[in-house]
């Protein structure tokens, strides 16, 4: 591989991890894998780091100029709230807000937020994002080579959103962008610059179930939580954008499709602003790697 500054973009899974190397100067996603670490890599940092620098090192010639890191919105708490523009300063008013959430002291976890709209006339529109701040100081502190451990860190709602905005996927119009992961799925109602609304879908109900079954329940979970948000949020789209590790696989793709009433899904596998990895390998990991890539591109940014 050429000698070039290259951005790497983390997921940590439950039991692996997905990378992405991102070139910015020929805007160009030149890797992406999965690395299995046998155990969960936020609660055992040894090992992530281990996975890390066996495969930089499978790949010689590679400089990184900055790693960063997305972790599940499931592995967090993630909430689109109104702030009113009665609470002045908006950190204390999250953190208020934290506290009564959560079974713990609010010093327990890191938190941070992202602003989607209004003005403090009116009020905003905030994402708030909180970890616990052992995972964070765990993977802030945990790496004996300080040149390889994550300076930014966030969770992937946020690295998504950047790939669609980096990428060119997104425009004027509402569409919903559904992460489905093994572990768990995303569904994410977004615009250009607009964050409209954010569900999560456990797939803990699909344990023990063959694979057509499996994927015939969760369909159906996503497609309920297509409709609560059509009457909650007000976000009724015919547009669907898929991505994540089940993306890949056709009978869940046509399993979603018809519990969506034959909408239209489009895979995440090409955009307009980006180049993607021609070599096989890389290629076919590009769905399962969406967070990683828009991580990458995070680290592009700063």
């Amino acid at each position: 591989m050429e000698d070039t500054k290259l951005h790497l973009g983390i997921e940590a899974g439950e039991v692996l991890l997905k990378v992405a190397l991102y070139d910015p100067k020929d805007k160009k996603v030149v890797k992406t894998a999965i690395l299995n670490t046998e155990t969960n890599p936020l609660d055992d940092v040894s090992s992530f780091e281990a996975a890390l620098q066996t495969w930089l090192a499978e790949n010689e010639g590679v400089q990184i100029d900055s790693v960063s890191l997305t972790v599940s919105s499931f592995r967090a708490i993630v909430r689109q709230l109104f702030v009113p523009p009665e609470a002045k300063n908006v950190r204390e008013y999250l953190q208020w807000y934290l506290g009564n959430l959560v079974n713990a002291n609010v010093a327990d976890y890191v938190m941070d937020f992202v602003e989607l709209g209004g003005s403090a006339e009116l009020g905003r529109t905030v994402l708030m994002i909180a970890m616990r701040k052992t995972w964070v100081n765990s993977v802030r502190k945990g790496f004996r080579n300080q040149q390889i451990a994550p300076k930014i860190l966030e969770v992937d709602a946020i690295s998504l959103m950047n790939l669609l905005e980096v990428g060119g996927v997104l425009d004027n119009k509402l569409q919903c962008v559904i992460k489905a992961d093994v572990t768990g799925v995303m569904l994410m109602w977004a615009s250009k610059e607009d964050l409209r609304a954010l569900r999560c879908c456990s797939t803990l109900d699909l344990a023990g179930k063959d694979r057509e079954e499996a994927y015939d329940l969760l369909s159906q979970n996503i497609a309920t939580q297509v409709e609560e948000a059509v009457t909650s949020n007000g976000v009724d789209v015919n547009q669907y954008s898929l991505c994540g590790e089940l993306a890949s696989d056709l009978l869940f793709v046509e399993k979603l499709r018809n519990a969506l009433h034959g909408a239209q899904i489009s895979l995440l596998d090409s955009f307009p602003e980006i180049r993607l990895p021609v070599d096989e390998e890389s290629a076919n990991h590009v769905l399962s790697c969406a967070g990683a890539i828009g991580v990458a591109l995070r680290g592009a940014k700063q």
